[in-house]
């Protein structure tokens, strides 16, 4: 749920709510562009690790395909020798996200089950973000190198629960979960503190994103550009990747280029692409029958084997000029990358 409007050092906004990661983003190659494939968690995941958008009105992992083999970070990596671990908290079974996980190549799932200390359970979703990460660490310092991992925080989804001792800690704002990403973005700083002096964290390739945005009382991140709005950031702690991209990017281009950054030269297939290509970039998603295709200032939206509208989104970020009918060359164009 980590729109990218909560995190000041991207959004341009005074008020921001991840002090940490705005340190982290400041020493990061960081895409101020990024887009999500997918509006929700389950979503979210075949996009971030296989390259695979929603592009259904029923999500992959739910889907008549979902035993379907697909590359992967994962089985991409394990034949190269590296273990291959997946991190999240929540019951297991939830969403479907251990299943998807063993399909797709991962060695290890640590989930609740795994965890298995119950009293930092949230009464909800799972393990709080800050023991679970803890335990997240203490796993990594133990593997073996090369690894991949996966961790995917939960304390900052509905209904936002914070541990009863966080209760007064954080300021918060207009909306409930605005102190739940506060409490999150202070569980990562607790994480990176605890692994900055191991040698294998510094010689790791650290990928942030979001699974999706969430609520919002800022009409430009309701509307349909802003409700896709995330960040996407890659970080060495040497701080050798550090800058600023203006190219579009998606979920679906993590994995080829985090195997860019990596230096991985052999075959593999994604609709993504990395996003250290030339290029103005693009991102394509899908809701309620309309796609919306995105390409350097432009989105495109399509739906019943038509285009519905062309914007602007630099010039028009509330998306109120259709420019369909005076910028047809330009539609025509999108129609068919698309």
């Amino acid at each position: 749920s980590f729109s990218k409007e909560y995190i000041s050092s991207i959004s341009g906004r005074t008020q921001g709510y991840t002090p940490f990661l705005d340190s982290i983003f400041n020493h990061s190659l960081v895409f101020e562009k990024a887009y999500a494939n997918g509006k929700k968690s389950i979503e979210a995941l075949p996009a971030i690790l296989s390259g695979l958008p929603a592009l259904m009105n029923n999500p992959l992992i739910t889907s008549p395909y979902a035993q379907n083999r697909t590359n992967s970070f994962a089985n991409i990596l394990n034949k190269e020798g590296y273990h291959s671990s997946f991190f999240h908290g929540a019951t297991n079974g939830s969403m479907g996200f251990d299943g998807y996980c063993d399909v797709i190549g991962f060695d290890n799932y640590y989930g609740r089950a795994e965890y298995s200390q119950e009293e930092d359970f949230d009464g909800n979703w799972g393990i709080y973000d800050e023991p679970f990460l803890d335990f997240t660490a203490k796993e990594l310092n133990e593997f073996k190198e090369p690894f991949f991992s996966a961790v995917f925080t939960l304390s900052s989804h509905h209904p936002y629960q914070l541990p009863e001792k966080y209760q007064e800690s954080f300021a918060g704002g207009n909306m409930e979960i605005m102190k739940t990403i506060e409490y999150t973005d202070y569980c990562l700083k607790q994480f990176f503190e605890s692994i900055k002096n191991e040698q294998w964290a510094k010689n790791t390739l650290f990928v942030f994103t979001a699974d999706h945005t969430a609520v919002s009382a800022d009409p430009f991140y309701k509307n349909r550009v802003g409700i896709y709005s995330i960040p996407i950031a890659y970080y060495k702690m040497d701080g050798s990747l550090a800058g600023r991209n203006s190219s579009v990017t998606q979920q679906i281009d993590i994995l080829p280029t985090s195997l860019d950054l990596i230096g991985y030269n052999k075959e593999f297939h994604s609709f993504g692409k990395s996003a250290l290509d030339s290029g103005p970039g693009s991102c394509v998603n899908y809701i309620s029958n309309v796609y919306q295709y995105f390409k350097g200032d432009y989105v495109l939206q399509y739906g019943d084997d038509k285009s519905l509208g062309l914007f602007n989104i630099r010039k028009d970020s509330s998306l109120l000029i259709n420019r369909m009918d005076f910028e047809w060359k330009r539609k025509e164009a999108m129609e068919r990358e698309l």
